[in-house]
């Protein structure tokens, strides 16, 4: 719960967000005290081909309480010139759980207002809950509509057209002959047609990227309410919702969450946070009748890469197999040239296939798969074609110059122009960090799907013992090519021409964390103590060692200079998971080691109770204390790497691989 200590002072507010989501792509989201910062803040935006083609409709709600004659506002909007109204200074408190609420406090008249969205619909129903003592009070809302793209900007304009058709108790809107209808209903009041445009709404964090601030948006009139007390809801949808009861609907959704948050049968507050903020990424794909996840809100669709990583924290590790099975027949079924997809376009139907890594976590997320489920049958059936492909196509050589070295078995990948590692920032033509050649990560899990494939294979009954000498092979290799003896650590990636990079990198932590080694134990503690030394903060591993001559140690800025930092410092917190097992790993669960893990996850309890979006893990943090959080402010493999270690790890719940 925040109070009015934190929700009186704008400046901190504002920078705190809350967001709903709906299981298809949509979501609500705004600031703790309701005024909007970003392009992406909306009471309704609608995902109109799940999860993708998302659009803000409902840019926000404008409430006014009229008490005695004078008007007290219960929003807040800053224009370029001003901030009004400011309706903060009657927020008593704000609570993420169950669902956002917020408490307004006038004279002896208080206020609940609470957001959800209907799961599985693009519906947002907002619920108020006055108590006026028994006086007459009038509370109005004004809508606020946008309908654009949600990563656009609206401005007035003469084809925007009110042709706003109100019923008794609803209304329809379709300002475009292309948009969709928008449908608005409520249980009490009236609404006032009174349209017109509101202009220069002012986005604080689009300036702080560098991106367009400024835009216009419309209201086409008020709903008018008088009470002396009691329950009303308005409800937005791209859908008819006359049916639609709002009480009912709202204690749904109170079950539903409650099956999430103790689908592990704990009342561990943390666990039960995190299980909700898991919940928020698995989502519907229209396209393949499947479960997909959303890497990161408010912007990001589903990402094969990050899906593949975040899968065991999501699903696994909370018991969500069938999702997780869903998942991955999805990638086995798109696999093209050996390629997993590393994208699912936001618009159309273009699939991405640039990445090198993708396919391979394809295989450690089946293995974590079989870890938990023990359902060979399954993999056997759905993924073991697929994977036999990848590996064949890895040898003998696919897409952007993808191949293996004949020589010591690694796998080199590359292209002037394209970057195919997780590291993928790119500027126009220019590729940050292209890591051309061979890069530890991939190698480590190239050996790690030769050893998975080897296991499954046997499971089939097929002859191993070619794939078997391979591994073999690149596991000496590897080591001949990426242990660096003088600094008792991994090359980050061994160049074209054969030179190692010498940037100091956190990639070298998966050749720990995955489960097949590729150093010996003395050599895997030397790296785990390096990075511990050379890139821990308490939020995740910087992406570049502070003593190089790259590093950047802020985020921030335009899209150049966010892309610039984004791998060259920035720390990303999912990299706390494969830091935290590792480190676990060498230290053989000490006492001590454990202790200091736990130590290591409090970080994130405040996080994700008292920063950024509230019940979520941001994507990244700056490089340099006091690491303000950037990127994503809800990020899926943040999220699924940290509930992953407090489950497997600190809590000791991790399952046993039964060959």
């Amino acid at each position: 719960m925040l109070g009015r200590e934190t929700l009186g002072h704008v400046e901190h507010a504002e920078k705190l967000e809350w967001i709903v989501c709906n299981g298809i792509g949509g979501f609500a989201s705004s600031t703790v005290i309701g005024l909007n910062t970003r392009r992406y803040h909306s009471i309704l935006v609608a995902s109109k081909k799940p999860p993708t083609e998302r659009l803000n409709l409902v840019s926000r709600l404008e409430e006014t309480l009229i008490l005695d004659g004078y008007e007290y506002p219960l929003s807040t909007n800053r224009y370029t010139k001003i901030m009004f109204p400011s309706g903060y200074l009657y927020l008593e408190k704000f609570e993420r759980e169950p669902l956002p609420t917020w408490t307004y406090q006038i004279s002896d008249v208080l206020i609940t207002k609470t957001i959800f969205m209907v799961h599985g619909h693009n519906t947002t129903v907002v619920t108020y809950k006055v108590f006026s003592n028994g006086r007459e009070v009038i509370l109005k809302i004004r809508p606020h509509f946008v309908f654009r793209d949600f990563h656009g900007n609206m401005y007035e304009n003469p084809g925007f057209i009110d042709n706003t058709k109100i019923r008794d108790k609803s209304l329809e809107f379709q300002p475009f002959m292309n948009a969709p209808v928008l449908y608005m209903s409520w249980d009490r009041g009236k609404f006032v047609n009174d349209g017109y445009w509101y202009r220069d709404n002012f986005l604080s964090e689009e300036e702080r990227r560098g991106l367009t601030a400024v835009e216009d948006d419309y209201s086409n009139g008020y709903l008018i309410t008088q009470t002396s007390g009691g329950v009303f809801s308005t409800v937005f949808s791209d859908s008819p919702v006359d049916s639609l009861n709002p009480i009912e609907a709202r204690k749904k959704e109170e079950i539903r969450l409650e099956s999430i948050a103790s689908s592990m049968n704990s009342q561990d507050v943390f666990l039960r946070k995190l299980l909700l903020a898991a919940d928020q990424f698995i989502v519907d794909r229209r396209s393949t009748g499947g479960k997909t996840i959303i890497a990161g809100y408010p912007w990001f669709s589903d990402w094969g890469r990050d899906s593949l990583i975040a899968l065991p924290g999501l699903t696994l590790v909370s018991g969500r197999f069938d999702d997780a099975k869903s998942i991955l027949k999805t990638f086995a079924d798109y696999v093209r040239d050996g390629l997993v997809p590393n994208c699912f376009e936001d618009r159309g139907s273009d699939v991405l296939y640039n990445s090198v890594d993708a396919s391979l976590w394809f295989f450690f997320a089946v293995y974590k798969l079989i870890e938990y489920t023990d359902d060979y049958n399954f993999v056997l059936k759905n993924l073991y074609p697929a994977m036999k492909k990848i590996i064949d196509a890895f040898q003998n050589g696919t897409r952007f110059s993808i191949k293996m070295d004949p020589e010591d078995g690694l796998i080199s990948a590359g292209e002037p122009g394209v970057q195919l590692t997780w590291m993928d920032a790119k500027v126009n033509d220019w590729v940050v960090t292209p890591r051309h050649g061979k890069p530890v990560e991939i190698n480590a899990l190239w050996y790690n799907s030769l050893r998975i494939l080897e296991l499954l294979a046997q499971k089939a009954g097929t002859n191993v013992s070619e794939i078997n000498a391979l591994a073999r092979k690149v596991r000496i290799n590897f080591r001949k090519a990426f242990w660096n003896e003088e600094e008792g650590c991994l090359y980050d990636c061994i160049k074209p021409d054969g030179e190692p990079d010498l940037a100091f990198r956190p990639n070298q932590i998966f050749a720990v964390y995955l489960p097949f080694s590729l150093v010996p134990a003395p050599e895997e503690k030397q790296i785990v103590e390096n990075v511990f030394r050379r890139l821990f903060t308490s939020l995740g591993l910087r992406s570049l060692s502070p003593k190089d001559p790259g590093y950047i140690g802020v985020f921030h800025g335009d899209r150049i200079q966010r892309d610039s930092a984004y791998h060259q410092g920035t720390v990303w917190a999912y990299l706390m998971g494969p830091f935290v097992s590792s480190y676990l790993k060498v230290n053989h669960y000490s006492i001590e080691s454990q202790i200091r893990a736990s130590h290591i996850i409090d970080a994130f309890k405040a996080h994700l109770e008292t920063e950024s979006c509230i019940g979520s893990i941001s994507e990244v943090f700056d490089g340099n204390p006091p690491h303000f959080s950037g990127g994503c402010c809800a990020q899926a493999w943040s999220v699924a790497e940290i509930l992953r270690i407090y489950v497997e790890d600190l809590k000791g719940q991790k399952p046993t691989l039964i060959v």
